[in-house]
C-alpha cells in the first residue's frame, strides 16, 4: 500500500496511529527522522542483554541499552528515531549466537564435518545481492574484544569496510530490510545447533514513513519491487508513506492511495482513499495530470500554455518564470498544456477528475493573450501581456539582470540597454507584420472521411478553398492588416507588451548577451526576478490568487503590513 499526498495532509500521524492502536500486535515500525549513529560495540556490552531488532522496531519507544549511544528513546513521527542503532549490536550479537551453536554442536556429536553446517547470513546476503550488487557482507571480526567490526566488500574491494563507514543509502537499505530477513537468520542460526522445527511467521505489518531516504530513484524502484515479493510470499503487510514521485508513479492502482488533507472533504468522509479503480483509469489520469504527483499534490492546479521541462531544453521553462515572478506560484502546481486549444481541454478533464476528490479543489487556467483579448470564459484568465516573456522586456528588469556580465556585454548604462532594446523591437516589427499575418490566415487540415467514393471529390474542393483562402490577394490582404495593428502598436508604445516576447528576449541575448558568461536560461530565470518586483506584475497576479488561492491571498493581506513597498 502506497499512501501519498501533499505535506501536512496526515500521513505520518496516519502510520504512527495504526502502530500505537491498543491491541494491535506485530506491527513493525520506521519513522521519517531515522539516521544511524556511529556504534562502539564491546563483547560485554553484547553478552549483557540479547534482543531481537524486529522486536525493537515493535515497540512504541526504544529501550536503553548498555554501550548503545541513543539520543532520545522515543520513537514516533516528528522525532528522531534511534531504533537504527541497535543494527550494528544486532549483527554482533547473531555472531556471538554462532558461535556459541557451533560450540553446542561440536559437543553434542562430537564433530561438524565440511559444509554440514547452514549459513545464517544467506538471507542478509541475498538481500544485498538483490538491492546492492556492489555490497557482500564479509563478516563480524570479533578479534579485537573491545571493538567488534560488521565488515562489508564494497565495490569488490579486498579491504573490508565496517557498516558505520557504509554510505547512507547503503545503511538505509540494511536498515530496512533487515527485520525482514531476521527470522530466517535466526531460523539458521538454530539448525547450526542441531535440527529444530522452523518457527512459523505470525502475520504482521510493515509501516514505513519515508522510504525513499538516501536512496537514488533507481533503488527505489528496486525498494518497491522488493516489498511487492515480499508482500506475495509471505503473511506480510507493507504500507509506505512517501513523497517520491519515483514510487507514486511506479504504484499500481491496488497499491496507490492518495491522504486527503482534512479541510479537502466533508467531515463524515474517509481522508484516505484509492486513486484509480483500474489500471486503464490509472493510465489515463497520469496521462491528463502529466504523472501522478501532480496529482497527490492536492494542490489548485494551473494550467499554462508550453511544453514540459523535460521537452524545452536549453531553454527557461515557463513553470519557472512564473515561480519567479511571483510568490502565488508556490502554492499551486503548474501544468504545461501546450496550445490554447489544448489547454482549454486539459482543464475541462482535469476539473471533472478533481471533482471525485474534491469539491474544494480549483484547476485554472492561464493564457497567453497573444494578439487580443478573448471573450470570459469560465476558468481561464489572460495575461496582460502577449506572452509570459514580455513581462521580462523592461530595460530596468534587463539592467539589473545582467549586471554580473555589463561590462563584457557593452552596457554603460540603463540608458544604453534601453537604446538596445529599442533597436531590437524596430528590427522586428516586419517578422511581427507577418507573425500576425500568418496568425490571421489560420491553419487548414484535410481529414479524408467515409464514404471512399467521395474522398477524392472532397479533397478537390479542400483544394480549391485553400487556394482561394491563401490567395495572393488574400495573403495581401492579411498582411495589410497586420500592419496597421503594428504601426497600432508602435503608435500606442505597447511594442514590449505586444510583439513577440520570446523571440525579442531571443534576439535581444543572441545579439549582446551570447559571447558572456551569462547563459541564456540563467538571463532569463535572472530577469524573471526582478521583474517581480514591478508593481504592474504584482498587481495583475496578486488579483489572479485572489480568486484561484482565496485562503493565500488573506494570508498575504494580513502579512501586508509593514512589507517593503513594490516600485
Amino acid at each position: 500500500m502506497v499512501i501519498a499526498g501533499p505535506n501536512g495532509a496526515g500521513k505520518s500521524t496516519l502510520l504512527n496511529a495504526i502502530r500505537s492502536s491498543a491491541g494491535w500486535q506485530n506491527i513493525v515500525y520506521l519513522g521519517p527522522h531515522r539516521a544511524m549513529r556511529r556504534q562502539h560495540v564491546q563483547e560485554r556490552h553484547l553478552l549483557a542483554s540479547p534482543f531481537v531488532f524486529e522486536d525493537l522496531l515493535a515497540r512504541q519507544d526504544s529501550p536503553q541499552f548498555e554501550g548503545i549511544a541513543l539520543i532520545t528513546g522515543a520513537r514516533d513521527a516528528w522525532g528522531h528515531d534511534d531504533s537504527a542503532n541497535y543494527l550494528k549490536h544486532t549483527l554482533c550479537q547473531i555472531d556471538i549466537d554462532l558461535q556459541r551453536a557451533i560450540a553446542h554442536r561440536y559437543y553434542k556429536d562430537g564433530e561438524i564435518q565440511r559444509g554440514s553446517l547452514p549459513d545464517p547470513w544467506k538471507p542478509l546476503r541475498e538481500l544485498t545481492a538483490n538491492l546492492l550488487p556492489h555490497l557482500r557482507f564479509a563478516g563480524i571480526d570479533s578479534s579485537n574484544r573491545l571493538q567488534i567490526r560488521c565488515l562489508w566488500n564494497v565495490h569488490g574491494s579486498a579491504d573490508p569496510v565496517d557498516l558505520d563507514d557504509l554510505s547512507s543509502g547503503e545503511k538505509s537499505i540494511i536498515q530496512m530490510f533487515f527485520p525482514l530477513v531476521e527470522r530466517g537468520i535466526r531460523t539458521l542460526l538454530r539448525g547450526v545447533a542441531g535440527p529444530k522445527e522452523e518457527s512459523v511467521r505470525p502475520e504482521h505489518c510493515f509501516l514505513i514513513d519515508e522510504p525513499e531516504l538516501h536512496l537514488h530513484p533507481n533503488l527505489q524502484l528496486k525498494v518497491l519491487d522488493y516489498f511487492r515479493v515480499l508482500a506475495s510470499s509471505e503473511h506480510t503487510q507493507v504500507m509506505l508513506a512517501t513523497h517520491s514521485p519515483t514510487m507514486v508513479e511506479s504504484a499500481s492502482f491496488e497499491e496507490l492511495f492518495i491522504l486527503r488533507p482534512v479541510e479537502l472533504v466533508a467531515p463524515d468522509e474517509n481522508q484516505l482513499v484509492r486513486v484509480a479503480t483500474d489500471d486503464e483509469r490509472l493510465r489515463a489520469l497520469r496521462d491528463l495530470f502529466g504523472g501522478t504527483s501532480n496529482l497527490t499534490s492536492l494542490q489548485p492546479i494551473v494550467v499554462v500554455e508550453g511544453v514540459r521541462e523535460g521537452v524545452a531544453k536549453k531553454v527557461a521553462s515557463d513553470r519557472k518564470l512564473y515561480r519567479a515572478l511571483h510568490p502565488g506560484f508556490d502554492h499551486v502546481t503548474i501544468i504545461p498544456g501546450g496550445g490554447k486549444a489544448e489547454c482549454r481541454l486539459l482543464l475541462k478533464g482535469m476539473r471533472e477528475v478533481l471533482l471525485g476528490f474534491s469539491t474544494h479543489l480549483n484547476a485554472v487556467a492561464l493564457l497567453d493573450r497573444d494578439y487580443a483579448n478573448a471573450p470570459d470564459e469560465e476558468g481561464i484568465f489572460q495575461l496582460p501581456v502577449a506572452m509570459i516573456e514580455n513581462f521580462l522586456l523592461d530595460p530596468d528588469v534587463l539592467w539589473q539582470a545582467i549586471q554580473s556580465v555589463a561590462e563584457t556585454a557593452g552596457f554603460a548604462s540603463p540608458q544604453e540597454l534601453t537604446t538596445a532594446l529599442t533597436a531590437t523591437l524596430d528590427g522586428s516589427e516586419n517578422e511581427e507584420v507577418e507573425r500576425r499575418a500568418l496568425a490571421a490566415l489560420g491553419t487548414v487540415f484535410f481529414r479524408p472521411a467515409r464514404p471512399m467514393s467521395e474522398v477524392a471529390i472532397g479533397a478537390r474542393t479542400f483544394v480549391d478553398e485553400t487556394l482561394a483562402r491563401f490567395s495572393n490577394e488574400a495573403v495581401e490582404a492579411a498582411m495589410t492588416t497586420a500592419r496597421v495593428q503594428v504601426a497600432a502598436v508602435r503608435g500606442e508604445t505597447r511594442r514590449r507588451e505586444d510583439f513577440h516576447g520570446k523571440e525579442i528576449l531571443r534576439k535581444f541575448y543572441g545579439a549582446h548577451l551570447h559571447k558572456t558568461a551569462l547563459s541564456k536560461v540563467v538571463f532569463t530565470f535572472e530577469a524573471a526576478r526582478y521583474a517581480r518586483q514591478r508593481k504592474s506584475i504584482a498587481r495583475f497576479f496578486d488579483k489572479f490568487f485572489s480568486t484561484v488561492v482565496p485562503a493565500w491571498a488573506a494570508q498575504q493581506a494580513v502579512a501586508a503590513d509593514g512589507a517593503a513597498p513594490r516600485r
